[in-house]
Parts: structure tokens; sequence; C-alpha cells
């Protein structure tokens, strides 16, 4: 598949969003910064900056179906494993060194929480993060397990007739008052359009575009509805108007991908910044809050955003030519031994009973 240069760029816009959605609002609305205050205006923009978890997981959706319509599910697995564990594995530790000596009561953490975040499962062991926004990943998860699934029963023929089937169920569920349940609603709404967005590439259809539309529709209304929710990070005070019209900007966003114009950009530095995105997510938060604790004030905190966002690429950085590019060899071989050689050979045998009791019915 060609790159998609200006869908890398979307990954970065993303980040960017987070990133100053914590710095500049979220850390300093639930305490664990507490040594600045808001910037005025800056903060009444900035805190809708948490949308852009909404805009990775279209991406995500978008990029998924490429990768799997032409993989086997062995080499899905080993794929995706090895572009979420690796960076993980490092971000976990990194931030729970600095959160052993800086994070004081808000952000400190203990070795059996480390040790159960590195499994990336924590949330379903009831176990906390250690940085709070890896709650997104458990989702990124559930959404390649259910793809894996796919190919392992041998549906990859059927994947974009599934993904438009699983965008009508969404839609039902949300009128059958089942959106509540996992795949059902929620966040996988924008996995979903993302992926109907590149089936659409495909081929255009009425009844696909029917059915992303009501898609946006539905997940924008989720999304306007749980910034409400008490307990949710993303403040008060939001308009339903804005957040409608982020939502809008991202659906548009990948109208725009889908043009002849967008494959035929060539944007410079396209493939790094899609590369540090994913490094930057999982690093940012809690380190960020840290440095800005020791270091940022109210006179200073304009210079001390700018280190600490710098510092915060430069380390992104690092982690992708060393962890992810330089180590590569190390992933490689480890998930091949215990991913994709173990995963090929349950599928060696799943085929040969699914095969052998076709033959049985057909003989019956």
């Amino acid at each position: 598949m060609k790159r998609l240069e200006l869908l890398d760029y979307g990954r970065l816009f993303a980040a960017l969003m987070v990133v100053l959605f914590h710095y500049t609002f979220n850390g300093i609305n639930n305490g664990k910064v507490y040594t600045i205050d808001f910037i005025p205006h800056l903060s009444e923009i900035t805190k809708y900056g948490y949308l852009g978890v909404e805009l990775f997981f279209m991406i995500s959706g978008y990029v998924i179906f490429y990768s799997a319509k032409n993989r086997t599910a062995a080499k899905f697995a080993s794929s995706r494993v090895t572009r979420l564990y690796p960076a993980y594995w490092f971000a976990v530790i990194f931030t729970s060194i600095f959160a052993y000596f800086l994070g004081g009561s808000m952000m400190s953490t203990n070795l059996s929480t480390v040790l159960v975040n590195l499994t990336m499962l924590q949330s379903l062991l009831g176990v906390e993060n250690v940085d709070g926004v890896y709650w997104t990943l458990i989702f990124e998860l559930k959404f390649y397990l259910l793809i894996f699934a796919l190919l392992f029963i041998g549906l990859q023929k059927y994947l974009e007739k599934i993904i438009v089937a699983w965008g009508v169920i969404i839609t039902l569920s949300y009128f059958l008052g089942l959106e509540s349940h996992v795949y059902l609603g929620g966040f996988y709404g924008y996995f979903v359009s993302g992926a109907l967005f590149a089936i659409l590439k495909e081929r255009f259809t009425l009844f696909r575009f029917a059915v992303l539309t009501a898609l946006y529709v539905i997940s924008t209304i989720y999304i306007v509805n749980r910034a409400e929710l008490p307990g949710e990070a993303t403040g008060t005070g939001n308009s339903a108007i804005v957040i409608s019209i982020v939502i809008t900007l991202f659906y548009l966003f990948f109208f725009l991908q889908n043009t002849k114009l967008s494959e035929n950009l060539k944007l410079k530095g396209s493939k790094l910044a899609g590369a540090l995105t994913y490094p930057i997510y999982l690093i940012h938060a809690h380190f960020g809050y840290m440095m800005l604790n020791k270091f940022a004030t109210n006179d200073n905190k304009i210079v001390a955003y700018i280190i600490i966002i710098t510092s915060v690429f430069i380390i992104a950085a690092l982690m992708h030519f060393i962890i992810e590019k330089r180590l590569s060899f190390i992933w490689k071989y480890l998930f091949s031994m215990f991913i994709e050689k173990p995963v090929t050979q349950l599928q060696y045998y799943f085929d040969a009973v699914r095969d052998s009791l076709f033959r049985k019915k057909k003989i019956a």
C-alpha cells in the first residue's frame, strides 16, 4: 500500500491536540499540575484537545483495514504486537522511574502496578494505569482482537462486508439501547468509521455512505453526551456545538484523504511525523506533568512548555530510532517465536478441523 502522507500528518496533529490538552488544561484542572495556572483564552481552546483520541481511533480503523485485508492472522497479530508493545514497554518503565522520584501522591506507582501495566491489560485486571493516557490502548487491543479473529477463521475475503455490517449493527444498537456493550457502540463507531472510509476509497456505494453517515451522527452524539458525564477528564462547560464541529472536521479530513489530491501529495517529513506519534502519546502526560511541577512557574511557563514539549519530541525520536528501529531485530525474532509461529500452527490445526467437518457434511 502506498504511504498515506496526509494521514501521517493527521496522526501528529491528533497527538499535539492531546499534548496541549493535558499540559494547558487537564493537568491543571485535575490537580496533577499545581505550580502554574491556566493561560487565559488558550485553555478555552485546548480543553477540546482530548478529541484527538477520536481522530486516533478513526486513523487506526482506516489503516487496519489495509493492514488486515492482505495478511494472514499470524502476520497481522505479529505486526500489531510489534507496533504496540516495544515502545509501550519502554514508556511504562520510563514513566515509572520518573514517578518513583517525582510522582508524589497523585502520580506515584509501585512494582506490582508496573508489572501488570507491562501486559497492557491492566484495565481488565482492575489495576490503575501507570500513566492515564494508557486507557485508550485497551480499545485498540479489542479492535485488533476482533479483526484477528475474523482473519483466523478465514473471513478475509468478507472483511469489507463484515465492516459495513458492523456499522449497521452499531446503528441498530443505538436505537435498541445496546450501544454500551463492547463492539456495539461508543468509541468503536470511530474505528468502524475509519475502516468505512478506507472501504469507500476502494469502491463508493450509496449504502456504504449511508452507513458512514449514520455512524457520524451516532458517534457525534456519543462524544457530546460523554463530555457531560461526571468523572470524565473533559472538563466542564464544553460546548456541544464546538465538539460537533471538531468531529465533523475529522470526518471531512477523511473525505480529503480519499481524494486524488491527497494521494498525490508529497509532504516532507510525513514518515517521521507518523512514526513519532505513538511514542509522543505514550510518554508525554505524566512525564510532562512532573517536569512542569519541577520547573514551571507562572512567570516562566511559556518557556517551560516549549522546553518540555521539545524534550518529549526528542525522547520520542530516540524511542523510535533505538527501540523501534535499531532493536527491531529483537522484536522480530521474539514475536516470530512467541506470536507468529504459534498462531500459524493453531491456524493449521483449525483449518484442518474445519475442512474435515465440511467434508463430512458434504458426504452426509
